[in-house]
C-alpha cells in the first residue's frame, strides 16, 4: 500500500554506493541503514529511579563516560552530554521504545523524544576505512586515539554527524541529518575512489 511506502533520503545514491565501494583485502564500502530508531532522552544520571526507569526499559543503565556506548542485544545508548542520550534501536522500534520509556519515567523531570527522522545512518567499513575517516574527519583517527565504544559529535566533510566506533575491522557509523546526507555521500566515495585503483 501507498501508505506504507518508505523510500530513503538518499535512496538515488544507492548505486552509487555500490558502485563505489571497494571489496577485498583493501577494500573500503558505503552502505546506508535506514530508518533505524533513534529516541532521544534527557534526564540526571545521578537520579536512581531515572536510571532504573531507562534499565527496566533498554536492559542498560545510561553511559555516564563522556563520548562512550553501551549496547545489549539490538538496543544501544549513546552518551551525548551529562544529561543527555540517544537510543538507538531497530526499524520501527521507536513507537514502542517511547511509549514504554515514558511510562517507566512518569512523573520525572525528563524528556523522551522520538528523533528518528533527524538522521539516517551510513556505514563505513573495511580495511582502508579508517583511511577514508582520516581524510574526512580532523578527529584522531588513529587506532589508539578512536577506538571501540566511543561515539561523537563531530564533523565529517563538515557535515555535523554523530560518529560511532563499531569495531576495529574497522567499521563506523555516521548518523548525519538528510540535508547533509547526498552531499555526504558524494565526499566519501570521492575520498574512497583511490583504492579502486590501488594494487
Amino acid at each position: 500500500m501507498v501508505d506504507n511506502f518508505r523510500r530513503s533520503i538518499i535512496a538515488n545514491k544507492a548505486e552509487a554506493m555500490v558502485n563505489g565501494s571497494v571489496t577485498g583485502d583493501n577494500g573500503v564500502v558505503l552502505t546506508e541503514i535506514p530508518f533505524l530508531a533513534q529516541v532521544n532522552i534527557r534526564g540526571n544520571s545521578d537520579d536512581k529511579k531515572f536510571v532504573a526507569g531507562v534499565k527496566s526499559v533498554t536492559g542498560l543503565a545510561v553511559p555516564t563516560t563522556p563520548n562512550s556506548y553501551v549496547t545489549k542485544g539490538d538496543l544501544t545508548i549513546f552518551w551525548l552530554s551529562p544529561d543527555e542520550w540517544q537510543i538507538i534501536g531497530p526499524v520501527d522500534a521507536q513507537n514502542d521504545l517511547v511509549a514504554k520509556l515514558r511510562d517507566a519515567l512518569s512523573g520525572q523531570h525528563v524528556a523522551v523524544i522520538d528523533v528518528s527522522g533527524n538522521r539516517t545512518t551510513l556505514e563505513l567499513s573495511g580495511a582502508q576505512a579508517r583511511n577514508v575517516m582520516k581524510k574526512s574527519c580532523r578527529l584522531d583517527m588513529d587506532p589508539q586515539s578512536f577506538v571501540p565504544g566511543q561515539v561523537v559529535q563531530t564533523r565529517v566533510a563538515k557535515a555535523p554527524v554523530i560518529l560511532q566506533m563499531l569495531d576495529d575491522k574497522p567499521v563506523f557509523r555516521m548518523f548525519v541529518r538528510p540535508s547533509f546526507a547526498e552531499y555526504l555521500v558524494d565526499w566519501l566515495l570521492d575520498a574512497m575512489s583511490e583504492y579502486r585503483y590501488s594494487a
